[in-house]
């Protein structure tokens, strides 16, 4: 996550990390949820029934906006999440517990839903399981709300909102007052409320962190969510730039539908893949609507964060089969369990430099129980999906960490074969790209794989030594520096060279540009967040090879962030 503020031309400009693709130009509308404060009194033996009956009724009301929510949904990955939050409401263990603080403890209704959910949210906390905590952070805050007679803020049509956190429900609920985009000041792009803005097509910026400090009431903005970023009080030139791209987008999302569905070829007929980047199962409904040939990064960390059973090897494999059934005939990779970095494994494991520490592979190979687990349940999987599945290693930086996790991929298939499961002997074994030693040595490394993909994000990070979490600094990170192309171009050559399959992951493949510029040098293989597919196929559609290659060409000779940026402008205006 990346947070930066300056002053461009006269606008201040707040940055952030795409949550959901599009342009919007609206006025602020700041939203601070507004939760009562929460009784202190006890209540009498003879008000206790009044109490639980508030209670009761509270549960209703929130259960029935929930369900008419749910009835309102076309999306399956919005639906998904409203019935996650409704069976929180209907928890019998929960709603017990609420009875009987009030019964036993004398609390009033609002105190009891404070109390029983204060102790569920800190089991979360222990667990690392934020991306759940919200969703009952938001039903004790609604709970509340009711027992008070509150309703959600109102909003003017066309409003952006500016929130520090938004749940999915209050997205759904701004969504239907006819806000047109959101602006968070925390928030990921995996959280549910972003999940919920990309299917709800709702430009949206999160992480800006200084957004509700400042943004006022009616202040103009810009949103801009394919870069993550915010211009706010913009000046006459900048509303005329974003205007004229506001129409472009429309034309190129108009277009989406019959560009998705035609072939994945250059104008000249050379062919590409575009494939999708998931993390939930509830993603593989845009993949399907654009069309995307299958997975080409499946991030399955969350499994472990979300729900605490990551070694149940059956929960996994779950998991898996859902989406390779789902995803049939194409490839899913499958990505190892990348935690480390910014996702804390546990309490212990806090660390001066954490992204250059214990992640990754580094990490798996020390908890080895977990990499087997994971192995096992991924070959599994793969026996009903053969020649489908590829086993993607994160933060590879020496040879021997391949070498070892064939060796555990070997031992997990013989014990398999040996209980008399069937095994996918075709299973690939490949890294990620994103330590610049292994971009440097790539001619070595592809002679131990079956295929590489380049993850930009992190090799941006290491290759230019900045911390992308740091906001002083965050200007520095930028995935189109020329030295990332060059390295990319080393990658490329060297792969081409050992005949080893190449694609690239991170967020350079999802921007049509510079994705044009990759396949240019020969990378046919994207990967990207599904909602970006149908800009980046009409890019890549609309032009010859050979002026891709030429594009490619002059971006090799740049020098500087500043001449890529210009270049990418002015070529064919995109």
């Amino acid at each position: 996550m990346k947070t930066m503020n300056s002053k461009k031309d006269g606008d201040m400009i707040l940055s952030g990390v795409p949550g959901a693709p599009g342009i919007v130009i609206g006025n602020a509308s700041i939203y601070k949820r507004r939760l009562p404060s929460v009784s202190e009194a006890f209540v009498s033996d003879g008000q206790i029934q009044h109490q639980l009956d508030e209670f009761q009724q509270a549960r209703t009301k929130v259960e029935e906006e929930l369900t008419q929510i749910l009835d309102e949904q076309d999306e399956e990955s919005t639906a998904e999440l409203v019935r996650m939050q409704i069976e929180v409401i209907k928890d019998p263990e929960l709603n017990k517990q609420v009875k009987q603080k009030i019964i036993d403890k004398n609390l009033t209704a609002d105190a009891a839903v404070d109390s029983v959910f204060e102790t569920y949210l800190r089991i979360l906390k222990q667990n690392k399981a934020e991306d759940r905590s919200v969703d009952i952070t938001d039903i004790r805050d609604r709970l509340i709300q009711v027992l008070h007679n509150y309703d959600l803020h109102d909003v003017a049509d066309g409003a952006i909102i500016v929130a520090n956190e938004l749940s999915p429900r209050e997205v759904i609920g701004f969504a239907d007052q006819g806000a047109k985009g959101i602006v968070m000041d925390r928030g990921g792009v995996s959280s549910h409320a972003a999940i919920i803005a990309r299917s709800m097509e709702l430009p949206t910026v999160l992480g800006t962190q200084e957004g509700t400090s400042h943004i006022t009431d009616d202040t103009q903005l810009i949103v801009d969510g394919r870069l993550g970023k915010v211009i706010v009080k913009p000046d006459e030139k900048t509303r005329k730039k974003y205007h004229e791209q506001i129409d472009k987008y429309r034309k190129v999302i108009s277009e989406a539908k019959d560009i998705c569905q035609s072939p994945n070829k250059t104008k000249d007929g050379v062919s590409f893949s575009l494939r999708a980047n998931i993390e939930f199962v509830e993603e593989l409904e845009a993949a399907k609507k654009y069309c995307a040939e299958g997975v080409g990064l499946l991030r399955t960390e969350s499994i472990y964060l979300r729900k605490q059973n990551f070694k149940d090897v059956e929960e996994q494999l779950s998991f898996y089969t859902k989406i390779l059934a789902d995803t049939a005939p194409q490839p899913v990779v499958i990505r190892l369990f990348d935690a480390g970095g910014d996702k804390i494994l546990d309490n212990n494991s806090v660390e001066q430099n954490p992204f250059l520490g214990w992640r990754g592979i580094r990490m798996l190979l020390d908890q080895q129980d977990l990499l087997e687990q994971q192995l096992t349940a991924i070959c599994k999987a793969a026996a009903d999906f053969k020649g489908r599945v590829r086993i993607l290693i994160p933060m590879v930086s020496t040879l021997e960490h391949i070498h070892k996790v064939r060796t555990l991929l070997g031992s997990a298939q013989e014990k398999l074969r040996q209980d008399g499961i069937k095994v996918d002997e075709s299973i690939q074994l490949g890294i990620m790209v994103e330590v610049p030693n292994v971009a440097l040595q790539a001619t070595l490394f592809a002679q131990h794989v079956d295929f590489m993909s380049i993850g930009t994000n992190d090799l941006t990070q290491y290759l230019l030594a900045v911390d992308r979490g740091n906001e002083r600094i965050s200007t520095l990170y930028d995935q189109r520096h020329p030295a990332i192309w060059q390295l990319i171009k080393n990658v490329s050559q060297a792969a081409k060279k050992e005949g080893v399959p190449l694609s690239v992951c991170g967020e350079l493949a999802s921007d049509p540009v510079s994705a044009c510029c990759l396949v240019g040098m020969g990378i046919k293989d994207l990967s990207m967040n599904a909602t970006a597919l149908p800009a980046v196929k009409k890019a890549l559609c609309t032009h010859k090879s050979s002026e891709l290659t030429e594009l490619t060409h002059k971006v090799l000779q740049t020098e500087t962030i500043e001449q890529v940026n210009d270049l990418f402008s002015n070529w064919n205006n995109i």
